[in-house]
């Protein structure tokens, strides 16, 4: 894998911890896919005193971030990154109520879910753990979404952004359809959408109005970083 992506290793990280400590064997086990490994080293660092948000950035996303990046070139795929990503929820499992009682304001809230028809999870779920560790606060409507049950939930969380999924050629349909629900409720402009899954392309979603495509799940995630900062209609 000599020319393929290589671990970035967070400049600095030995300032942010005790001397001596060593993330090496978490980046490792985070890329591995060894949960239980990453939850033993996260928990150690929690008791060690360590800042929960330094043990996010520093320890669990390098060897995280390394297989994304493996997997947009696709040196790995779905059964690889879904190890990977059970791994990094072990440790995330750990320190989200630390991060929540340090009260970091989430980057934004973001509606996802598969369209009407579709059974399909595995790309939307890789995209919300993806979204939670960038700091979103992820409502993730599961399968099989009727557009209502997308535009009721936007509305109550009032959500910066939205996210379609869909796996099935027979069902990409739905997303568009989805849209159109949303410019009904008189709702389209509050939100910014995106969609994203096997048969849909940048050219589908400029054609049924969506504000963006993600061609995988970090694309997805640095999209969604991009489209919450633009203006939008306030919710009321």
């Amino acid at each position: 894998m000599s020319n393929g992506p290589s671990l970035q290793m967070p400049d600095g990280w030995q300032t942010r911890v005790p001397p001596g400590w060593d993330w090496s064997e978490l980046w490792v086990a985070v890329e591995k896919g060894k949960h239980k490994v990453a939850h033993e080293i996260v928990q150690k660092a929690i008791d060690t005193g360590i800042n929960p948000k330094t043990i996010l950035d520093d320890g669990l996303f390098p060897g995280f971030n390394l297989q994304g990046e493996r997997f947009s070139e696709q040196i790995i795929f779905i059964p690889e990154m879904l190890i990977t990503a059970r791994a990094m929820k072990a440790g995330l499992a750990l320190i989200r109520p630390l991060l929540a009682a340090q009260a970091e304001k989430p980057v934004g809230t973001f509606v996802i879910g598969t369209v009407l028809g579709d059974m399909h999870d595995i790309g939307q779920s890789i995209v919300t753990i993806m979204l939670e560790n960038a700091g979103f606060k992820v409502l993730n409507l599961g399968t099989d979404t009727h557009p209502d049950k997308f535009i009721n939930t936007a509305r109550a969380e009032k959500a910066d952004l939205v996210g379609f999924s869909a796996l099935l050629s027979t069902t990409i349909y739905y997303q568009k359809v989805t849209i159109e629900e949303f410019v009904k409720a008189g709702l389209r402009n509050k939100v910014k959408i995106l969609v994203g899954g096997a048969p849909t392309s940048q050219q589908w979603a400029d054609e049924i109005g969506a504000d963006g495509w993600g061609k995988d799940a970090m694309l997805a995630v640095q999209l969604a970083k991009k489209l919450v900062n633009e203006p939008r209609e306030p919710w009321d």
